[in-house]
């Protein structure tokens, strides 16, 4: 009783990795074909842009939204995946859709360190169009951490290290509001932009 009382919140995170693993697993293993589920709606919010405009998820209905939760400080995943999505960016932008008809929302958790200024000089080392690329924040950590978990991901931070474990998802909202897929990004080896692109084309059709 005593363990549980003292890492029941590190236990229940594990679990609800193990969990959210299992449900990326079945997902990637049902055929070639994008499989598309009504998973939940998605929790409301509101964020600060880089230039301190509000945005919230009634703004950005109507549009396919990726979203993605992250902090600039991120020793592994993080970057990778990032630069895996200006791929899948760049093949939207080729059928005209990105920024019309997809919006691509990557939130902080980490707003202390993630300043304004700290996540435009992440923006900047990447091939980010901003046409359809918002880099979300606000200053109650709390607050994003619990925006994390009613999207179904998790988090857990090291005090002493000052990092966080977390899952490496990316989340497909459709144009009305409701989550329909979740992905690995790049700590999965076999993902790549094609995949990722096959999957907002089809909610971009819908």
């Amino acid at each position: 009783m005593h363990v549980i009382r003292k890492y029941g919140f590190a236990i229940a995170v594990l679990l609800l990795c193990a969990a959210m693993g299992l449900y990326l697993y079945l997902s990637s293993t049902k055929g070639s074909d994008v499989k598309l589920d009504n998973i939940m709606n998605a929790p409301s919010f509101s964020l600060n842009d880089l230039d301190n405009n509000k945005v919230t998820l009634d703004d950005t209905n109507g549009k396919v939204r990726v979203v993605y939760f992250f902090y600039a400080n991120c020793p592994d995943i993080c970057p990778p995946t990032t630069a895996l999505m200006t791929q899948v960016q760049n093949k939207l932008k080729d059928k005209g859709t990105f920024g019309k008809d997809v919006d691509f929302l990557w939130v902080t958790f980490d707003p202390k360190r993630d300043t304004t200024e700290a996540l435009k000089s992440y923006s900047s080392k990447f091939d980010i169009d901003t046409s359809g690329w918002k880099f979300l924040r606000e200053d109650n950590a709390e607050e994003t951490e619990k925006l994390m978990r009613d999207f179904g991901l998790s988090l857990l931070k090291d005090e002493k290290s000052n990092t966080f474990t977390h899952t490496d998802t990316i989340t497909f909202v459709d144009r009305k509001g409701v989550v329909r897929k979740y992905m690995t990004g790049s700590i999965d080896e076999s993902q790549n932009a094609d995949k990722i692109t096959d999957v907002i084309n089809a909610l971009v059709k819908e």
